[in-house]
């Protein structure tokens, strides 16, 4: 009988499944050595059965490292090696080319232009401050995936706030007040449903979308906290996508979600009037 706790002395076996390692065991042994989760027969033995220090060896690539130099094991080598996840690869190093550039200016203050004037370069200085940090907000409809952010963040130097759906009104509104009014804070993490509604971050100016969802208004919502009345920067929005995977499958329901819409209200993707009847439609019928 497999324990159904959490296991202790976890092994992994070849097809993926995990057991305590003295519940699989006897399997091992037995007549009957095939895995005991339902609807998987694959056969078990002593060779297709790993221990946790032996998958440990596997990602770090010290296959012929001492054992006891397993319990200085990091979780950082495990986000630097080449199974990490390339979407949060990729987040880190947008975040990395806008939010951790030097000070930032509005792009009306690098259109000043000097007259030649030495008397007016310290008045022009003046002019020339900075705006305020680049912030991002980074948007996830999954919590484990923000789990994962964070561990990034923090090993990146980042200093940013969270808000899910697990957390009170009251620490919501902490880390809103603290993203806003914070320069230290650059990053803000979002689950999707959460942060989709009545939020002003326009404290931030790029947008991370780690993970589609169906619906693309609600995208649209997540973005509008940023994209909103009292943005003084143009908003950029990057939607990371895995190509050949069921993502694309959801752009193209997106998409035809989007002229759904669009017909409905009588425009084309274009934004002209698709189904309703033009002059020269009309002079056809009525022999014009």
């Amino acid at each position: 009988m497999i324990a159904k706790d959490v296991p202790e002395d976890a092994v992994v076996t070849m097809c993926g499944h995990v057991f305590c390692n003295q519940c699989v065991s006897d399997y091992l042994t037995g007549e009957d050595n095939t895995c005991p989760t339902p609807g998987c027969r694959e056969q078990l033995g002593p060779e297709a059965v790993y221990s946790k220090a032996a998958l440990k060896k596997c990602v770090t690539g010290d296959v012929n490292g001492d054992p006891s130099s397993l319990s200085e094991f990091d979780e950082k080598s495990i986000m630097e090696n080449e199974y990490s996840s390339s979407k949060i690869r990729t987040a880190i190093e947008i975040l990395e080319s806008c939010c951790k550039s030097k000070d930032t200016y509005l792009e009306s203050d690098i259109l000043v232009q000097f007259n030649g004037d030495s008397s007016n370069l310290g008045e022009r200085d003046s002019e020339l401050q900075p705006k305020g940090p680049i912030k991002a907000i980074v948007f996830s409809q999954w919590t484990g995936m923000l789990n994962l952010v964070e561990r990034a963040l923090n090993q990146s130097g980042f200093r940013y706030e969270r808000l899910d759906g697990t957390m009170s009104l009251a620490a919501r509104d902490r880390a809103v007040k603290e993203f806003n009014t914070n320069p230290e804070v650059t990053v803000m993490l979002m689950s999707l449903k959460a942060g989709n509604l009545g939020l002003n971050m326009v404290a931030a100016s790029h947008v991370i979308l780690l993970d589609l969802w169906w619906n693309p208004t609600t995208e649209d919502q997540a973005i509008d906290r940023a994209h909103r009345i009292g943005q003084t920067r143009a908003v950029t929005v990057s939607r990371l996508t895995v190509k050949d995977t069921v993502e694309d499958r959801i752009i193209a329901l997106q998409e035809d979600k989007r002229n759904m819409v669009a017909s409905a209200f009588g425009e084309d993707q274009s934004g002209g009037t698709a189904s309703r009847l033009t002059v020269e439609d009309l002079r056809y019928l009525f022999n014009l």
